[in-house]
């Protein structure tokens, strides 16, 4: 087993106090790495009114963190940079099939530690809503819950879109997926605001989106090349789950994209067939699911491969809770954390194993 340690951000006040915080709190300078030559003046013009228009407020903390850090604006990661690839599974599980009657989005997130924030925020920006997430370039957001019961997660959908050389370049101009969660988590209070103000976003990384919220609703919206659909769930449908992985789901949408790799069929497989056997599920159940190693649960330890889980996330919609479990480790065990009550700022160690993957995990198969 190997040790790593993760942090904990309790942010709040006007988003340029927010930014100065960050500065303040967080030693390593990791958020700052100069622009590249191809992102020119123009660009970041075209960039900060993306902001502004979809992500009112992030302008004023991207300022505030490079003012206290005596820096330019563009040369913060997150200003700039589409550097990741993610490889994850969700569940979105209505309330009537739960035993507690709440709806909760569940989700594993696997990355290389060596490039992950491996930090968990509690946001309190003046005039939007508070949340509880994880941290990603510092600024986004991988997943979260805010004060309304509003719970976001995501997995990439089909190879990872980057500007970086060996990725999939993007095909339209727009946001990434973490400007996208968060952007919901402060301004949506339930599915039906989120929906609203995600089909008007440009959107330029292939996302599958996971949305759930405390009346019973929960959708899943995917995007490909500028191309976007989506799923949705009630209290009133017939169909009480949603679940994806990192391939493209919706049936209508695969001929977009029509292969997959192998670990995701998998992975997808076990958790449709999980649910169709499932009523009065309990909580512990999920969570055993998600914990267990690949290919009978959604756990990997390939680190080496950036295929590796660093973190379990349950989230409660009823209760507003966030529970994490770090780095796929039952041994680390399950903390929860509620808005405004539980969250401060600490540095705790948490333990790890890793593997190596088989040449099939990564196999193309066509679906």
């Amino acid at each position: 087993m190997e040790t790593q340690y993760v942090s904990y951000l309790k942010l709040e006040g006007s988003f340029e106090e927010i930014g100065r915080q960050m500065a303040r709190k967080i030693r390593e300078r990791s958020a700052i790495l100069p622009a590249p030559e191809y992102f020119s003046e123009r660009e970041l013009e075209e960039a900060i009114e993306l902001y502004k228009t979809y992500c009112p407020g992030l302008i004023q903390e991207l300022e505030g963190y490079a003012d206290a850090c005596s820096i330019a604006l563009s040369d913060i990661a997150y200003t700039w940079m589409t550097y990741l690839k993610p490889h994850c599974s969700s569940l979105i599980v209505g309330g009537s099939l739960m035993k507690d009657g709440h709806t909760r989005l569940i989700r594993n997130y696997e990355f290389s530690i060596a490039d992950e924030d491996l930090m968990l925020c509690e946001t309190k920006p003046e005039g939007k809503y508070a949340h509880i997430g994880g941290s990603i370039a510092l600024f986004g957001r991988t997943e979260g819950i805010n004060e309304c019961g509003l719970a976001v997660s995501m997995s990439s959908c089909g190879f990872p879109v980057s500007n970086l050389e060996g990725m999939r370049p993007p095909k339209v101009k727009g946001l990434q997926f973490w400007a996208v969660i968060r952007s919901l988590l402060e301004n949506c209070k339930d599915v039906e605001e989120a929906m609203e103000l995600v089909q008007k976003m440009p959107i330029a990384y292939n996302i599958n989106l996971y949305i759930a919220d405390a009346n019973g609703n929960g959708s899943i919206v995917e995007t490909m090349d500028g191309e976007f659909s989506f799923e949705r769930i009630s209290s009133k449908s017939e169909k009480k789950y949603l679940c994806g992985t990192n391939h493209i789901v919706i049936k209508s949408f695969q001929k977009f994209e029509p292969f997959a790799m192998r670990n995701s069929i998998v992975r997808l497989q076990t958790l449709e067939r999980f649910m169709e056997v499932r009523k009065n599920l309990e909580e512990y159940e999920v969570k055993k699911l998600f914990l267990n190693k690949y290919p009978e649960g959604m756990s990997v330890y390939y680190y080496d491969d950036w295929f590796g889980t660093i973190k379990s996330v349950v989230m409660d919609t009823s209760n507003r809770s966030f529970q994490i479990c770090w780095l796929g480790q039952k041994e680390n065990g399950w903390e929860e954390y509620r808005i405004g009550t539980t969250f401060m700022d600490q540095t705790l160690e948490k333990r790890y194993e890793r593997e190596q993957a088989d040449a099939t995990f990564f196999e193309k198969v066509y679906l």
